[in-house]
């Protein structure tokens, strides 16, 4: 989410769209792209003198015998930052600890990257494959997969990887038909692979499914996924017309994540976390889903800043070759722009002292 918009850079700086193309010598989508980027490093400079996302270490969880922890300061022992709240706003995962050692991260790392998209995917029969932005679980996207019969899609692209550092395999899935049986197969080289099934226990509403690797029925030849026989394809088959809604997939050492949610999910199957305990390292972005005012403020001048910077080196191109034309005088001059962009470099150190500027005292989006 940008935090701030085209209309706000040009509310900041005085300028126009009609300025701009006429500057420039453009029209007004090359513009809109243009103000865009300069909106986006904007963006990347306010995060960086704020020193966003900002990281929360070793925070403090319990599962509690359920399947899923949320991230936040509720539990956490020592409560550094206790008006801190990550819920929808998480950036990233960094480590979590178990019993005092480090687990394994995930494959894919965010455990999103193989269900974001369709793009790898493929129908094999009777499925219509799309990416879905209204029902997700995990990141902006799942997939959504229209079977019209008993069919199956798969992910063709060869993965190349070596799976035998993980144990279990966790993801979420929506279905509409739960009597639907659906089997999944790691697809090895040479057509060796292993294979198991699943189901979901209710119709529109997300679950977890959580499968241990070793107890996936042998398929062709001997399969052991390690350096020599690594894994290649994935693929999934309905056993009847249904439509899934799959995301949030990845191979792990028993725990796995749902961002920007920040939901830690248990995979270990056949077996309750009990009181399991667990601290994360993690960064979120307070302002990912909720700009205030004075933060959407600093990135239009900021962003105000660049386009100023780019106008300057059109006006004096300008003013190089056309100088003495009948229209020069009705774009700004180039006094005036280097006035404007002083006073917003002024105007942003002044907006982000108030928020933390160069310090790290505080956790809190307020």
């Amino acid at each position: 989410m940008a935090y701030s918009s085209e209309s706000q850079v040009y509310e900041a700086t005085g300028m126009s769209t009609s300025i701009v193309q006429k500057l420039g010598n453009t029209d007004a989508n090359t513009v809109t792209t243009q103000m865009n980027n300069y909106i986006a490093q904007a963006d990347q400079r306010i995060k960086r003198l704020l020193g966003i996302p900002y990281t929360v270490r070793k925070e403090f969880h319990t599962f509690h015998e359920q399947h899923t922890c949320q991230l936040g300061p509720e539990e956490d022992n020592f409560e550094f930052f206790g008006d801190y709240n990550p819920e929808n706003l998480v950036e990233k995962i960094y480590a979590v600890y178990i019993s005092g050692g480090r687990m394994k991260l995930p494959y894919p790392k965010n455990c999103d990257d193989l269900t974001q998209s369709t793009s790898g995917w493929a129908n094999v029969a009777n499925v219509t494959l799309s990416n879905e932005a209204t029902i997700v679980k995990c990141g902006t996207a799942s997939i959504k997969a229209i079977f019209s019969a008993a069919g199956s899609f798969k992910y063709t692209s060869h993965l190349e990887k070596n799976i035998e550092a993980w144990d279990y395999i966790g993801f979420w899935i929506y279905v509409t038909d739960s009597t639907a049986i659906f089997t999944i197969t790691l697809e090895g080289e040479d057509g060796y692979s292993t294979s198991t099934t699943f189901t979901a226990t209710a119709n529109n509403s997300w679950q977890i499914v959580r499968l241990h690797i070793e107890d996936f029925t042998k398929g062709t030849g001997f399969v052991e996924w390690d350096y020599d026989n690594k894994l290649q394809h994935i693929a999934i088959a309905s056993s009847k017309a249904t439509t899934l809604y799959f995301d949030n997939f990845c191979f792990n050492d028993g725990i796995f994540w749902t961002a920007p949610v920040g939901l830690m999910c248990w995979s270990v199957p056949d077996t309750d976390p009990s009181d399991m305990e667990v601290m994360v390292t993690y960064s979120f972005d307070p302002f990912k889903s909720t700009v205030p005012v004075d933060i959407a403020q600093a990135s239009a001048k900021m962003a105000g800043i660049l386009l100023l910077e780019y106008l300057i080196g059109c006006r004096q191109r300008i003013t190089a070759f056309a100088q003495g034309s009948t229209d020069i005088d009705n774009t700004p001059d180039r006094e005036t722009l280097e006035f404007t962009k002083a006073r917003l470099e002024r105007e942003i150190v002044e907006i982000l002292a108030g928020t933390g500027f160069k310090t790290y005292s505080g956790m809190s989006s307020e």
